[in-house]
């Protein structure tokens, strides 16, 4: 008897040989692990949809009696190292500066539209009781403030002890991202 659990993903480079221990966690009756088994896929570069049924298929001859828990499928993502580098350093660099000058403008033209200055300055006299010297008395720690609020919201300061908004909408993207481009082998 074997038990198959497979992966959501697994990610190799090309020409690397597909094993059972990538796509699945599997254990024989004994409680013995059963990884090295070889599993047919493409070696070309992209994303490929496997289906349990090749884990199962890899499996078969050492095992007559399989069963399959988890998911019905594993993507195999087939990239190069270098690749994999330099293209996401290359993304997450633009992203980050399209990012940082959009939220950027959008905090500007809201401030402006809510006259955020005149709103800081009546709040500063009503808790000192006189007009602030300088605007970046306020305008300062106001901004630290919403730095530090967006950080701590996406859990981006400190140690993790939940999952933070921003990685569940990345997972869920990467998922539609998979399911809409995965091929079969």
């Amino acid at each position: 008897m074997l038990y198959l659990q497979l992966k959501a993903r697994a990610t190799l480079k090309p020409g690397e040989q597909l094993l059972l221990r990538h796509i699945a966690d599997a254990m024989d009756a004994q409680g013995e692990k059963v990884l090295d088994l070889p599993v047919e896929c493409t070696k070309k570069e992209g994303v490929w949809r496997l289906p349990a049924m090749a884990a199962v298929k890899a499996a078969l001859p050492y095992f007559p009696d399989i069963t399959v828990l988890g998911p019905s499928e594993c993507f195999v993502h087939i990239i190069p190292e270098s690749k994999r580098n330099m293209t996401h350093l290359l993304r997450t660099v633009f992203a980050f500066l399209i990012l940082m000058v959009g939220s950027a403008l959008a905090i500007t033209w809201f401030h402006a539209d809510v006259n955020m200055l005149d709103a800081q300055q009546s709040l500063y006299r009503l808790i000192t009781g006189h007009q602030p010297e300088n605007d970046w008395m306020i305008t300062g720690p106001y901004a630290a403030g919403v730095f530090f609020g967006v950080a701590l919201f996406y859990a981006l300061l400190g140690k993790r002890r939940t999952v933070a908004p921003l990685e569940i909408k990345l997972e869920e993207y990467r998922q539609s991202a998979e399911q809409a481009s995965g091929l079969t082998p």
